[in-house]
């Protein structure tokens, strides 16, 4: 301290005033190679502090969601209440319009369309029919979140007949009575 008080009058800076005279800088730390980066700076009057790219905040906090969805939907029939399940990599709203057309020209090419032809049954706006089940990008994980699905409409009886349901996985069955335990807790 009494170095301090003399270096203070003398105008000299010691070391641990030195050290708090140093600026501090922050990195996001993106790769190893920002320490390499980094380390140019070492015999600088610079303090190096590194700040992550993910943090928990990021994880929990409400993402914004996504005005044009894009991932594994739902169509509804309005006089049966059962549905259809499918994916599309592109926004749901533009594949919900395309299934109106099958509807309109008599078109048995989807099987939406074809429940609703061959039952009388009626269709209505997206905002009443169209609902988004999962959220995802295209790929293997959409199929496997598609035929997951499926699976479970098949099993709760809401699947629309003109859709079949593949075979029965384990998989999915264990799913399913996961599903239901927690729901029981």
């Amino acid at each position: 301290m009494k170095k301090q008080i003399i270096a203070k009058k003398e105008g000299t800076q010691t070391g641990a005033d030195q050290q708090h005279s140093k600026k501090c800088v922050t990195f996001t730390f993106h790769s190893p190679s920002v320490h390499n980066i980094t380390n140019l700076f070492k015999k600088t009057n610079l303090k190096i502090a590194f700040r992550p790219t993910n943090t928990i905040y990021q994880q929990i906090s409400n993402k914004n969601k996504d005005p044009r969805p894009t991932g594994i939907y739902q169509l509804k029939c309005n006089t049966c209440s059962r549905a259809y399940v499918g994916q599309s990599g592109r926004p749901i709203t533009i594949r919900h319009r395309e299934h109106l057309p099958y509807i309109r020209n008599n078109s048995s090419t989807s099987a939406f369309a074809t429940h609703i032809l061959d039952n009388r049954h009626e269709f209505g706006p997206a905002e009443k029919t169209l609902k988004l089940l999962k959220p995802c990008s295209k790929g293997s994980r959409m199929d496997c979140w598609e035929s997951l699905f499926i699976h479970l409409h098949h099993k709760h009886d809401i699947l629309i007949d003109e859709q079949q349901a593949k075979d029965n996985d384990p998989l999915f069955e264990l799913a399913s009575i996961l599903r239901d335990l927690v729901q029981l807790a």
